[in-house]
C-alpha cells in the first residue's frame, strides 16, 4: 500500500471528523449544513480513492469519480453562503450553472456505468477534471473577488488567508492527482494541506472574527496532546498484554477510554489556558491601539464614527473577542446596543430591569471574575443564599451581553446617585479566563471616559446644528416671502391705479390700462414662477439612481449648451470639451439636464463683461465620495467669483446676490446631485472666477457612502447630503 492511499485514508478519516464536529454544532444553521455536506463529499472521494488504490477496482474507481463530480456544486454553495454572511456582505447567490455541468458529468458517469466504460479514457478524464478542479478554482475566485470587494481591514485578511489557502489546497491536490492518474511519482502533500485548509475554515466559521497565527498553533498544539496522549496509552496497552489476547485487549481499551475522557478535559483547559497565556497575550499592541483611538477621539463629534472606530481597533488588536457598546436612550428609560463585536447580544438593556447591573457598574465597573469569586467565598449556606442570588443574577446577565468586564461612560451632570450614566462599555476575550490584568482595565477605562466625552461633544454639536437648521430655515423663509411680497405690491399698485376711490374704472388712456394689467400679469406669473419652483424643490421624491437607466452625461451636456442660448452672450466664449470613453451613470437625464442648465447659466450671468466660459467632461478614479470610478461635469468661468462668507450659504434656499433670481437653482441642483449619490464641488476665487464640479458615480456601481462636508479657504464640497450650515 503506497503514501498516496495511506494519505487519502486519513483525509477521508480526518475530513469526515471535521464535518461531523461542524453539524453537531449545529443543524439548522445553512452554512454549517452546507459546509458538511461539502466536507462529506470530499471524504467519500478519499474514501473510494483510498479503496480503490488499496485493491484496485473498477466499481471503486467509477465511485470516486461519481462523489469527485458531486464536489463542485457542493464546494459552490458553502463558499457563496459563507460569503455572504452579514459580517463579511458578499452578494446571495446560488451554483445554477455549475448544477448544468454536474447533470452532464452525472449523465456521463452513467453511461460509462451501463453502454461503454468510457470513464478510463482520457477523452473523459481531461474534461472530467477540467469541470471538478475548475469549479474549485472558482470557489477561489469568488473569495478573491470578495477580497477586493471588501474595505473592513480585518475582513480582507481574514478573507484573504482563505483565498491564498484554497488556491495552494487545490492546486496541491491537483498535483495528487495528476501523477495518480499518470503514474508518476510525486509527494503526497495536497491531502494533508487540504486536512488542514478545511480544519482552519471550519474554525473561521465558529468565529466573527480573525484566526490568527498564534491560535492556530495552540489548537493544533491541544489536537497534538491528544494524539500522543491516545498513542501513549493504547501503545502501552498493546505492550502489556502481547499477543492473542484479543478479549482483554477490548477490556482494557474499554478502560483507557474512560481514562483518556477523564483526563482530556483538564489537561486541555490547562493547555487551552497556558498556551493563550504565553502566545495571545500582546498587551503592547491592544493598548497601542487603544491609546491611538483615545488619541484621536477629542476630534470626533460623530458617535456612530466613535463606535467604529472603537469596534474596529479592538478587533484588530486580537486581544478581544466580544465587545459591545451601549448608549442611553433620548428618553433614559434604557441603553440601545450601538455596535458590536464577535456574537451579538442583546439589543436593548431596560434601565428597572437591570438595577442590579447598573449599579454594579456604576460602583467602578464590574469585573465577573470578582463576582464568581465572591460568589465561590459565600459558599453553599443557606443564610447567604439572599446575597448569592443577586451576584449570579448579575453574573449571568454579564454571559448574555458576553461580556467578562463593563465599564460606566459617565457623563458631566450630577444625579441623586452620581454621574449621570451615559452608556456601557462590554469588553471579554472568550478563549481564557482572567484575559485582562490591571493595566488593561485602566486602558479600557480611560478610553470609556473618552467616549463619554464625544457623547457629550456629539450632542452639543447636535444643538448647534439644530440652531443652525432654524437659522437657515428663518433665512429661507424671509427669502420666500420677499419673493412673494414684490410681486404682491405691484399687482396691487397696478390694481389701484385702475380703479377710483369709489371703486368704479379709471379714467385712464386705453393704453395705460393696457399696460397696468400687463403689469398684473407679469407679476403675476413671476409669483406663480416663485410657488412652482419653490414646490419643485420640496418635492420629496426625484427621479434618481434608483431603477433608472443608463445615461450618456456627454449626450445630456450636449444638449443643455444648445439650450444655453449663447446668442444672447456673444461676448462669451464657450468652449466644450467631451472625453469619449466617459462612463456612464445610472439617472434620469431630464433631471441632470436641469442641473446643467443651472450651472451655465449661472456661469454666463457671472460674466456680464464677458470672458470664458470652458465646460468638458472626463473621468476619476477618486473624488470627494471616495475611490471608484467616476463621471465629472465641470463648468469653469472667468467672472467676477463667489466671496468666501458666501460660499456656505450657495445651496441654501433662496439665498441670492440677483436682483431678479429666486435662490432656488443651485438648492434645487443640489438635491438633484443629492439623489444620484453624487456631489457638487465648487472652487471659486474673486475677481478671476468660480468652478462648479459635478461627480457622478458610474452605473456599475454602488452608491458611494455619505462623506462629511469639507470647507476650506475659498472652497466648498458639497457631497449630496443634507444642506451646509
Amino acid at each position: 500500500m503506497g503514501v498516496q492511499a495511506v494519505t487519502a485514508l486519513l483525509a477521508a478519516l480526518l475530513i469526515l471528523a471535521i464535518g461531523a464536529s461542524v453539524l453537531l454544532r449545529s443543524r439548522s444553521d445553512r452554512m454549517y449544513t452546507a459546509f458538511a455536506a461539502f466536507t462529506f463529499t470530499v471524504s467519500a472521494w478519499h474514501g473510494c480513492t483510498f479503496i480503490d488504490a488499496a485493491s484496485p477496482s473498477p466499481v471503486m474507481r467509477w465511485l470516486a469519480l461519481l462523489a469527485a463530480a458531486t464536489i463542485p456544486p457542493f464546494a459552490i454553495r458553502f463558499f457563496r453562503i459563507f460569503l455572504a454572511q452579514p459580517s463579511i456582505g458578499g452578494p446571495k447567490r446560488g451554483p445554477r450553472v455549475t448544477l448544468a455541468w454536474t447533470l452532464i458529468a452525472y449523465v456521463a458517469l452513467v453511461y460509462s456505468a451501463i453502454v461503454h466504460p468510457i470513464h478510463e479514457t482520457l477523452y473523459f478524464g481531461v474534461p472530467f477534471g477540467v469541470y471538478v478542479f475548475g469549479s474549485l478554482y472558482r470557489c477561489v475566485w469568488d473569495l478573491y473577488t470578495q477580497y477586493r470587494a471588501t474595505s473592513k481591514r480585518v475582513e480582507r485578511t481574514r478573507i484573504a488567508y482563505l483565498t491564498l489557502g484554497g488556491f495552494i489546497a487545490t492546486t496541491l491536490t491537483l498535483t495528487d492527482v495528476l501523477p495518480r492518474a499518470f503514474d508518476i511519482a510525486w509527494p503526497a502533500v495536497g491531502n494533508a494541506f487540504g486536512i488542514l485548509y478545511l480544519y482552519f475554515l471550519s474554525q473561521t466559521m465558529f468565529r466573527n472574527r480573525l484566526l490568527d497565527l498564534n491560535e492556530l498553533l495552540g489548537k493544533m498544539a491541544v489536537l497534538g496532546t491528544l494524539v500522543v496522549l491516545l498513542w501513549a496509552v493504547y501503545g502501552f496497552l498493546l505492550y502489556w498484554i502481547g499477543g492473542g489476547q484479543k478479549g482483554l485487549y477490548l477490556l482494557n481499551a474499554l478502560v483507557a477510554s474512560f481514562v483518556i475522557l477523564i483526563l482530556f478535559e483538564p489537561v486541555r483547559n490547562r493547555l487551552e489556558n497556558g498556551i493563550n497565556r504565553w502566545l495571545l497575550r500582546q498587551r503592547t499592541e491592544l493598548r497601542g491601539r487603544l491609546d491611538a483611538v483615545r488619541k484621536d477621539l477629542p476630534g470626533v463629534v460623530d458617535v456612530p464614527d466613535m463606535v467604529a472606530r472603537i469596534t474596529t481597533a479592538l478587533e484588530e488588536s486580537r486581544r478581544v473577542t466580544d465587545a459591545a457598546l451601549y448608549l442611553l436612550d433620548s428618553e433614559g428609560s434604557g441603553f440601545d446596543r450601538a455596535g458590536f463585536l464577535g456574537p451579538p447580544p442583546p439589543e436593548r438593556l431596560d434601565a428597572n430591569a437591570e438595577r442590579g447591573l447598573l449599579d454594579r457598574v456604576r460602583a467602578g465597573f464590574l469585573d465577573r471574575d470578582q463576582l464568581t469569586r465572591e460568589i465561590a467565598e459565600l459558599g453553599d449556606a443557606p443564610e447567604n443564599e439572599g446575597k448569592r442570588a443577586p451576584l449570579i443574577a448579575i453574573r449571568t446577565r454579564a454571559d448574555e451581553l458576553h461580556a467578562a468586564l463593563i465599564f460606566p461612560l459617565f457623563g458631566s451632570a450630577e444625579t441623586e446617585q452620581g454621574p449621570w450614566m451615559l452608556g456601557l462599555f462590554c469588553v471579554r476575550d472568550d478563549r481564557t479566563d482572567s484575559a485582562f490584568d490591571v493595566d488593561d482595565q485602566d486602558t479600557f477605562r480611560q478610553l470609556a471616559i473618552g467616549a463619554a466625552r464625544v457623547i457629550e461633544s456629539s450632542q452639543a454639536y447636535e444643538r448647534v446644528k439644530e440652531r443652525d437648521r432654524l437659522a437657515a430655515l428663518g433665512e429661507m423663509a424671509a427669502g420666500l416671502a420677499h419673493e412673494i411680497r414684490n410681486p404682491l405690491g405691484a399687482i396691487k399698485g397696478a390694481a389701484q391705479l385702475l380703479i377710483t376711490a369709489d371703486g368704479k374704472p379709471a379714467g385712464s388712456s386705453p393704453g395705460e390700462t393696457v399696460e397696468f394689467l400687463q403689469i398684473i400679469v407679469e407679476e403675476a406669473n413671476r409669483l406663480n414662477n416663485v410657488v412652482t419652483r419653490f414646490l419643485d424643490y420640496a418635492r420629496a421624491e426625484r427621479p434618481g439612481r434608483e431603477g433608472a437607466g443608463h445615461v450618456d452625461l456627454n449626450h445630456v451636456l450636449k444638449r443643455a449648451v444648445q439650450l444655453l442660448h449663447p446668442d444672447e452672450h456673444k461676448q462669451v466664449d464657450i468652449r466644450v470639451r467631451c472625453d469619449d470613453q466617459l462612463p456612464q451613470i445610472a439617472g434620469d437625464p431630464e433631471s441632470l439636464l436641469q442641473v446643467f442648465l443651472n450651472l451655465g447659466q449661472n456661469a454666463l450671468q457671472a460674466m456680464p463683461d464677458g470672458g470664458v466660459l470652458e465646460i468638458l467632461t472626463t473621468r476619476r478614479r477618486r473624488s470627494r465620495l471616495g475611490y471608484g470610478q467616476f463621471a465629472e461635469v465641470r463648468f469653469r468661468d472667468t467672472g467676477i467669483g463667489i466671496p468666501r462668507d458666501r460660499l456656505k450659504k450657495l445651496f441654501i434656499p433662496f439665498y441670492t446676490t440677483k436682483q431678479k433670481g429666486t435662490g432656488l437653482g443651485l438648492a434645487i441642483s443640489h438635491r438633484i446631485i443629492n439623489q444620484h449619490a453624487g456631489a457638487i464641488e465648487v472652487r471659486s476665487t474673486l475677481g478671476q472666477g468660480s468652478t462648479f464640479s459635478v461627480f457622478l458615480p458610474a452605473a456599475e456601481q454602488v452608491p458611494a457612502a455619505k462623506v462629511e462636508d469639507i470647507t476650506e479657504t475659498g472652497r466648498i464640497s458639497m457631497p449630496g447630503v443634507g444642506l451646509p450650515t
